[in-house]
């Protein structure tokens, strides 16, 4: 057997070696596969190494250079981006060694807190079963500091799978992240390294198997170091949030008048209460800090009890101690170990697949709920598609208004569909007459009187005066602002296609037309989006309410905007179960409304339904960029439903 100075004199020449030789590619890979051996004797390792390399050329060293001899300017040459970063060390350089050689100076650095021991039996396969290896152990003390620690790590444990439990069953909680973090640092407070052990049997372990020991313990810690600052506060804020939330830590109300006695003995409940939750947050974070050498609860608390100033240091002089046998700083720690930071998946949630199912968080409840999502968010969309696409018994809403308006108010006869494509102002006027004659009235607070289903007369309006004010006195300014073009250009006529092309830019027609047109789809994109949202808060309403019931609620205009006090039930449209009878002080054209329900059974035709898809027919006509832009969030939402799995 080769004794320790010949292996320490060995050790030290392969790696003189290795610093002074150029060593090409293959033998580096060698010489690597070599270091990271553990069945090969030491003496026999770094014999094999110095074999190996001493035939390779010494690196060039340039001492000096002669006088009066300048070398000429090397030629640029690129230089790919990954030739230009500078090369990582090899983990090699880092590894712990072989040797005793440390042992007496690390014993001395490290005597003061008392954590190691020296000693010099081993354990060996020869005849009499004991060997000599001078090396460090872990002290009696030390054991005390790690009975210490594990009991931190149990509490803070304990308490993490509760947290974890009130995550799972939220159903409000869809982002797995922070849950699977959270249950990163579960698994690391679980690891409780040499205590399950005999005192007896770790004082024969050696530097393998002290390395296999602590390796996952330590890799957690600095692996937590190097997470994100943003995400390791994200982590830490949800999990006061939800142990705030806990029955045991939830703060007693204190009630105005109540006995002195009572409130004295509730605020100090909620003192012990906020006492606990402090330092459970504290302890936390100091397992999860942003460097080894931060101040925090645990620091203080083992610099006062043991004389360790932290977690980090007491990792470092343990890795120092009893794996590399020398010194190291956190650095050749992470490298050697291949640290990096916790890896955690971000769309499956970390835990037992039947737990998953049983609160709705696998993969096939994700999906499902995932495409209820989008149907949902679709939904609103797919009811502005409807009204774009409704029709008057199979004709065109906007040309039967068109119509209507010149037969019954202008006394014209004109072809609706020539004056489109010929004279498309003069058409749009028409519509913005039509709309003004017939559906104002419904809008404006003016008197209506309808007979409901049991053929009684009742005089009111669905919408009150101020409901639609701002909207009312933009589309009156649009009347007149046409009736000045109108009159400024009684000739000018502009096709259809010619006003496509100036609202594309395409064309010259002129700003004014171009600009009018906008207004115009502005204008009646707004009572559109305004109509729906009354719309589909009485399809909601309908949806929840019992049969024959909240007839009476129905009587009364609506007075404020986008107001829902109900929530998702939703509230009706007044009179919508009424037939129109007459419109007080209304038009000629308003007499095409009289016989007809303000809202059919089926909730998909009606007077208030036909409104809705008159103004944002109008909206599209003038190429709204508003209604283009739901338009074009639709067809992503399609997309997105036709890509999600069934």
């Amino acid at each position: 057997m080769s004794s320790q100075e010949d292996i320490k004199k060995i050790e030290r020449r392969a790696r003189a070696m290795l610093m002074d030789k150029e060593i090409p590619p293959h033998k580096q890979e060698l010489v690597r596969t070599l270091m990271n051996n553990r069945q090969l004797k030491p003496y026999e390792k770094f014999r094999a190494i110095i074999e190996l390399v001493q035939t390779c050329p010494d690196k060039k060293v340039v001492l000096s250079e002669p006088e009066g001899v300048r070398p000429e300017p090397a030629k640029k040459r690129k230089v790919s981006p990954r030739a230009a970063e500078p090369r990582k060390q090899s983990s090699d350089i880092f590894a712990p060694t072989e040797t005793s050689y440390y042992i007496d100076d690390l014993y001395r650095e490290f005597r003061g807190p008392g954590l190691f021991r020296r000693r010099h039996l081993v354990h060996r396969n020869n005849r009499i079963g004991i060997g000599i290896r001078k090396r460090l152990v872990p002290s009696k003390h030390m054991i005390k500091v790690m009975r210490y620690l594990a009991g931190i790590q149990s509490m803070l444990a304990g308490r993490l799978v509760v947290i974890m439990m009130k995550i799972l069953e939220d159903p409000a909680a869809d982002d797995p992240i922070i849950f699977n973090y959270l249950r990163c640092v579960r698994r690391w407070m679980a690891e409780v390294p040499l205590l399950q052990m005999k005192y007896e049997v770790i004082k024969w372990m050696e530097r393998p198997q002290f390395e296999r020991e602590l390796r996952g313990w330590v890799a957690w810690y600095f692996s937590f170091i190097q997470l994100n600052a943003d995400m390791r506060e994200k982590i830490i804020a949800e999990a006061e949030r939800r142990l705030r939330s806990l029955d045991d830590f939830l703060k007693e109300e204190l009630i105005d008048g109540e006995p002195v006695s009572y409130r004295k003995e509730k605020e100090k409940r909620n003192l012990d209460k906020e006492k606990l939750v402090y330092e459970f947050m504290m302890l936390l974070r100091s397992f999860i800090p942003l460097s080894t050498g931060q101040e925090c609860l645990l620091s203080r608390r083992m610099k006062e009890r043991f004389g360790i100033n932290g977690l980090g240091e007491l990792l470092v002089m343990i890795q120092q101690a009893l794996v590399f046998q020398r010194r190291v700083d956190q650095d050749a720690i992470v490298a050697y170990y291949g640290i990096k930071e916790p890896f955690v998946k971000t769309a499956e949630w970390d835990y037992s697949e039947d737990f998953l199912v049983k609160v709705g968080k696998d993969r096939e409840s994700l999906m499902k709920k995932t495409r209820e999502a989008i149907r949902k968010e679709l939904e609103p969309y797919e009811t502005m598609m409807a009204l774009l696409r409704l029709a008057d018994e199979g004709r065109n809403i906007l040309v039967k208004g068109v119509e209507d308006q010149w037969r019954y108010i202008d006394k014209k006869h004109y072809d609706p569909k020539v004056m489109y494509n010929e004279n498309f102002m003069n058409f749009l006027d028409a519509l913005l007459q039509s709309f003004r004659n017939m559906y104002l009235p419904l809008l404006d607070g003016s008197a209506v009187l309808f007979r409901d289903m049991g053929r009684q007369e009742l005089e009111g309006a669905m919408f009150s005066l101020s409901y639609f004010e701002g909207h009312l006195d933009l589309f009156n300014r649009i009347l007149n602002e046409m009736h000045s073009f109108r009159t400024g250009n009684p000739t000018m006529a502009i096709g259809r296609d010619e006003v496509r092309r100036a609202m594309k830019g395409q064309a010259g027609s002129g700003t004014l037309v171009d600009r009018l047109i906008r207004s115009i789809g502005d204008c009646f994109y707004l009572f559109g989006r305004e109509l729906q949202g009354v719309y589909e808060q009485h399809r909601r309403w309908a949806a929840a309410r019992s049969p024959g019931a909240g007839a009476d609620q129905a009587r009364e205009s609506l007075k404020a905007r986008g107001l829902d006090e109900a929530g998702e039930r939703g509230r009706p449209i007044p009179f919508y179960d009424c037939v129109i009878l007459e419109v007080k002080n209304g038009s000629p054209l308003t007499r095409e409304l009289a016989g007809k329900r303000v809202m059919e059974d089926s909730l998909l035709d009606g007077v208030f339904v036909r409104m809705n898809a008159f103004a944002y027919q109008v909206a599209h006509e003038c190429m709204s960029e508003r209604l283009a832009r739901d338009l074009e969030e639709r067809k992503k939402l399609l997309e997105r439903a036709e890509g999600a799995p069934e």
